[in-house]
């Protein structure tokens, strides 16, 4: 019975955490009502001994989809409109909640919400903002009324790309804007001053923050020290991230399992060795030691370490990797101190399970998942390799005899039989974790970290016995002795110094990083995985070579598919108000347009296009299209030069060192397909009329790419014949996003498209696309699709080859699919 009951409840805490899974796969969160009543009716299974699980499944279902349920309607909850919510100034209170950054004169931080337009809010809610020219230095702690402007969270749908959406639903952050300048802000008007601070007290965890960065602001490793202290790392540059990334080593920097670990076990290590040390009968008068001889002294040990714990989590914020950490931990303490067996397959889920109970949203943060899967591979690790000593064999080249040596001797013996366990065990268990975490590793940047295991076989013993607890010791002495907190972030420096050098010696190896496409990723996967189950359930040496046959097998017929596919396809990426289409065939690309680039750093090329051409496996560009000058279509052409070789950049504009011009009457042919310029006539490059009009061909299948021209060029195109009978097309790229300027009804007529995009920036000031233009492309009965909804679009095209009357003939065949109705449509993303 007692057996049963352990494996039921094992079954329940995996159907619970399964559940959860699969509620990630919902295209769209119900209402509430609906919630609940499917809740309410599961219930009647708790009757039914049989089918309980099914309840417990549900209701895991119901708890993920209440957490989506609940960020979606955080501003209806609060009786605001959604849709004014970006077209007028409100004037907020609240908190700033973060350690807040400076960069480029702009300030970007979280601030929780407590009252809106002077009202007290239902329930608080977290908004990220970005404040330029700050009056005052913005600090954790502080209360503000700000007068902002703000849209609902919202971030660019690209393959490949980071979703910055998904991100600010895993951190709760409901929506997204700026603080208006007084002098700029209506509301000044008539409040003569906005912007107020409310409470200028600072959080405890700034001061110390303060303080410590002031001693670390000249020092080059200064911004991993404070990362590694208090979680924030806004003083990491790109060379700091470029030797992190190419090591795999980013989780040393990112506070989570690892470092609360290290902190409780070099907490509990060091308070247990001081009650032995210190003379207690000494120091104490008796009534106390009477009392602490009656008091079990390990449990002050823990309680130590456990608060140490907690105090780490709070330097960094409370971050939700450290919570995490934080619950595992403190499970595994009270599981002890109650005397409860529980076996470790029962701790790590009853711990998933908590944290989801929660913390729901958990599920979709990337660092959750590779949290979840280091842990099973050092289980599992553990489980079939188990770490023993040395053998018989072994132990006699170390001594002949251990029972007849001296006392010394055998202590000797002991301390080197664990050194060698315990370097074996780093070994194995380094070794494991690399190579099974590759493929995840891999996801995040389409590049193999090769280098992984010789960087962390190094650096993390290292810094868990050096510059972490040095780090941490700098922080906890820096109320109390600034000299004292100086030495010990010197110290750590120091230490840290010498793991670096080893770092960017990987780094800069150049084999050290290997791009990989998202289809190699798969294949890799579905390779390691098969490895992994030869490993733990000892398949024979012939089903091991027969199952890897079938699968090289299989990978070779998809290889082979994808060699002969004669398709091509156009896909327009989102980049807000901008432009960037990719064009495939064959494995070759082509561009047109690139995109904005901004004065923070922040571009389309790093942002959109890159990560895409990763994903796909390009490693170099055929060629680049400018259509004009315009930022917001050339600003990401020099961030894609210097990161990716381009063959040959065509644009008009002499500051953009293009290899050729485009020109009407231009034409060359790239893969099959026919490129042909119909605009302009001169070579400026420098306004919308200026605009490369390039249309693509196929001999079936025809595509028109006008940039930004308006009404007047579109009739001037209209009025040479020989471009007016090559303007019909299949797709046409809306110009100029949608403007009104431009979509004349004649040039419409002229270009007769099956499918129009409009690339325009989410809820944009101009407001593109215009309402009379999204009518005029409705009343030609032409389908359009906006990247601003969404995300990125991609056409196929391919011949489709038909019999008709003993004549064979040749259609169009056209498919169409986005980033959040075809390619990820999960209510979490959209």
């Amino acid at each position: 019975m007692a057996k049963w009951t352990l494996i039921t409840m094992e079954w329940w805490l995996l159907t619970f955490f399964i559940s959860a899974i699969l509620s990630l796969f919902l295209p769209l969160v119900p209402e509430f009502s609906l919630l609940l009543a499917i809740l309410l009716l599961s219930l009647l299974f708790v009757f039914t001994p049989k089918f309980r699980i099914i309840t417990v499944s549900v209701a895991a279902i119901v708890w993920i989809l209440l957490a989506g349920y609940q960020y979606k309607h955080a501003l209806s909850i609060n009786d605001i409109d959604l849709a004014t919510l970006h077209k007028q100034v409100h004037l907020i209170q609240g908190e700033v909640s973060n350690i807040v950054h400076v960069k480029s004169g702009s300030s970007r931080f979280n601030f929780r919400v407590s009252h809106w337009q002077g009202q007290p809010l239902k329930k608080a809610f977290l908004i990220r903002l970005t404040w330029k020219s700050a009056e005052k230095p913005l600090q954790q702690g502080q209360r503000w009324q700000l007068a902002v402007k703000i849209k609902p969270s919202h971030g660019l749908a690209n393959i490949g790309g980071f979703n910055y959406q998904v991100w600010l639903r895993q951190q709760q952050i409901i929506a997204t804007g700026y603080v208006k300048a007084d002098k700029k802000s209506p509301i000044a008007l008539t409040l003569k001053k906005s912007n107020i601070l409310l409470y200028a007290q600072t959080s405890w965890r700034q001061t110390l923050y303060q303080k410590l960065k002031v001693a670390l602001d000249d020092e080059p490793l200064g911004g991993l020290i404070l990362a590694l202290g208090f979680g924030e790392r806004g003083k990491l540059t790109s060379a700091h991230w470029q030797v992190l990334s190419a090591t795999a080593t980013q989780h040393l920097i990112a506070i989570s399992g690892l470092h609360i670990g290290i902190v409780a076990i070099a907490s509990l290590i060091f308070i247990r060795a001081v009650i032995r040390l210190l003379p207690l009968n000494l120091l104490l008068p008796k009534s106390w030691q009477l009392n602490l001889m009656q008091l079990n002294l390990s449990y002050v040990a823990v309680f130590c370490s456990c608060f140490m714990a907690w105090y780490y989590a709070y330097l960094a914020g409370f971050s939700i990797p450290t919570l995490r950490a934080l619950v595992m931990l403190l499970l595994f303490w009270s599981v002890k101190f109650l005397n409860i067996k529980l076996s470790l397959l029962r701790w790590f889920l009853l711990a998933i399970v908590i944290i989801l109970l929660n913390w729901p949203l958990s599920l979709i943060s990337a660092s959750f998942w590779l949290s979840i899967s280091a842990l099973v591979i050092i289980f599992s690790t553990f489980s079939r390799f188990s770490m023993r000593g040395p053998s018989a064999e072994d132990t006699s080249i170390l001594t002949v005899d251990v029972v007849s040596e001296t006392p010394l001797k055998k202590q000797w013996y002991n301390a080197k039989v664990r050194v060698w366990l315990w370097i074996k065990t780093l070994v194995v268990l380094q070794f494991a974790l690399t190579l099974a975490m590759l493929p995840l590793a891999a996801t995040l940047s389409y590049q193999l970290p090769l280098a992984a295991f010789f960087a962390n076989i190094i650096a993390v013993p290292l810094m868990s016995v050096s510059v972490i607890p040095l780090t941490l010791l700098a922080v906890v002495a820096s109320p109390f002795s600034d000299v004292l907190s100086h030495f010990f972030a010197d110290v750590a420096l120091l230490c840290l110094s010498f793991v670096w050098q080893w770092l960017s010696y990987l780094a800069n190896a150049k084999w050290a990083m290997v791009a990989i496409s998202y289809q190699q990723i798969q294949f890799m996967m579905i390779l390691f995985a098969f490895i992994a189950l030869t490993l733990f359930f000892r398949l024979s040496k012939g089903k091991f070579i027969a199952g890897l046959s079938l699968l090289m097998l299989a990978i070779y017929i998809d290889f082979l598919s994808v060699r002969e596919d004669k398709s091509w396809q156009v896909s327009v990426l989102d980049v807000g108000h901008g432009l960037a289409i990719v064009i495939e065939k064959n494995n070759h690309v082509f561009i047109y347009d690139t995109g904005a680039s901004y004065p923070s750093g922040f571009n389309m090329a790093d942002a959109a296009i890159l990560p895409y051409l990763a994903h796909q496996g390009y490693q170099s560009i055929d060629g680049v299209i400018i259509s004009h000058n315009d930022n917001d279509h050339a600003g990401g052409l020099r961030h894609l030069r210097a990161k990716i070789p381009i063959e040959r950049v065509i644009a008009n504009d002499s500051k953009l060192n293009p290899d050729s011009g485009c020109l009407s009457g231009q034409n060359f042919s790239w893969q099959g397909l026919e490129f042909e310029v119909l605009s302009p006539m001169q070579a400026h490059g420098d306004k919308n009329d200026d605009s490369c009009v390039v249309i693509i061909s196929d001999g079936i299948h025809r595509v028109l790419l006008p940039g930004d021209i308006s009404v007047k060029q579109e009739r001037r195109l209209l009025r040479v014949a020989s471009i007016r009978n090559k303007l019909n097309s299949d797709l046409l790229i809306v110009p100029h996003h949608g403007s009104k300027s431009s979509s004349s009804r004649q040039f419409l007529t002229a270009v007769s498209p099956h499918y129009a995009v409009f690339s325009a920036g989410y809820l944009n000031r101009w407001h593109m696309p215009t309402d009379k233009i999204s009518a005029r492309y409705n009343a030609f009965n032409i389908t359009t699709f906006n990247t601003a909804e969404l995300g990125m679009v991609t056409f196929k095209f391919s011949p489709k080859h038909t019999q008709k009357q003993a004549t064979k003939a040749v259609e169009k065949h056209i498919e169409v699919s986005n980033y959040r109705q075809d390619m990820r449509p999960y209510w979490f993303v959209n």
